[in-house]
């Protein structure tokens, strides 16, 4: 495993970043499995956990909050997690005021088992709150010791670089990661984001470089299609309509086709070339990656493990370079803000 320094920071973290929305969820990882996932990373030499108030409802937080505890490795990792989901239905419960996030990041705290949280990231623009009241209250948390650094996810460039210019002026904690989906059928964050973070010294990190599985060679365009409408089953049934919504067209099948031609040809397979485009990109630091049963983190670990060569990964760039040129900009929408006096839901 190789460690990156995270922007112009003094901290490293492995190139593998593990995510854990699948942690805790009914259609996800058990807590056992959970256990025996994050062993199995650990031990690859990951130092790298990426979590979230949001997913599971606070189940994920709270599983490796008792396996940190429990294998005492608090000290061995970087934790990441992020804020801003609704918490309740008022209208303070939610976003990134002040208000919310000192609640938010006590309730991580307790979930986490733990007195500080490395890496505390805004997980999506709040436009109900002003940027500045939010890097003032992150500065707070920084100077009390419960907050290490801070960062940003799915914010689009403009976005990340008021958040710079307002920290610069005013003195406040800076952003050192923005945290952003990107893979070879959804490359917007190198249009948009990364030449930015190499500029200024931001850290970047990608979730979903597998495309949800699209770039495994998991699904078929001949398959059918997933539902959407599974809250307990299979993950891909439960996620179904991210999962069409975002993937689940001819264009992006073609890059898969090609992609898998090109696999069966060099002898790599699609998730270490989909893996390896990702981690060679200019600007990213680590790559985010989620499993839900011990085979999937082995087989990840398997992709990981070597590297195919250079021509190889230049026609991996071509097909990439050629699809990303006639994609538009696919920077995520501002989350749904409920409205004032509105159920709180987000």
């Amino acid at each position: 495993m190789r460690y990156r320094k995270l922007g112009r920071t003094g901290l490293k973290v492995s190139e593998m970043c593990l995510g854990s929305d699948n942690f805790g969820n009914p259609f996800g990882a058990s807590p056992e499995t959970s256990f025996a996932i994050m062993d199995r990373a650990l031990d690859f030499g990951v130092n790298f956990i990426d979590t979230a108030d949001q997913y599971a409802d606070g189940a994920s937080e709270r599983v490796i909050g008792d396996y940190l505890k429990s294998r005492k490795k608090r000290d061995d990792v970087v934790l990441a997690s992020k804020f801003w989901t609704a918490t309740g239905a008022g209208p303070n419960d939610y976003g990134t005021s002040r208000y919310h996030l000192m609640q938010a990041v006590e309730a991580s705290l307790k979930r986490l088992q733990t007195d500080r949280i490395d890496l505390y990231m805004i997980h999506a623009p709040d436009p109900t709150t002003p940027l500045d009241e939010t890097l003032e209250a992150l500065t707070d948390l920084r100077r009390s010791g419960k907050v290490r650094y801070i960062g940003c996810s799915n914010f689009p460039a403009w976005l990340l670089l008021e958040g710079i210019w307002t920290s610069d002026v005013k003195r406040l904690a800076r952003f050192d990661c923005i945290q952003s989906g990107y893979n070879i059928l959804r490359p917007g964050m190198a249009r948009d984001v990364l030449e930015l973070c190499v500029d200024q010294g931001v850290g970047a990190t990608a979730y979903s470089p597998m495309a949800s599985g699209m770039l495994t060679g998991k699904h078929d365009r001949t398959a059918e299609v997933p539902a959407s409408d599974t809250k307990f089953g299979d993950r891909d049934a439960a996620r179904g309509g991210v999962l069409v919504g975002r993937y689940w067209n001819e264009a992006m099948f073609d890059v898969v086709d090609r992609l898998r031609e090109l696999a069966k040809r060099s002898r790599h397979s699609i998730m270490r070339l989909a893996l390896q485009w990702v981690r060679e990109s200019p600007g990213i630091t680590s790559a985010i990656v989620g499993a839900r049963r011990e085979d999937h983190i082995e087989g990840i670990i398997d992709a990981w493990s070597e590297d195919a060569p250079g021509d190889v990964m230049a026609e991996v760039r071509r097909i990439a370079d050629e699809f990303a040129a006639k994609t538009p900009t696919d920077y995520p929408p501002a989350p749904n803000v409920p409205p004032l006096g509105g159920t709180g839901a987000a």
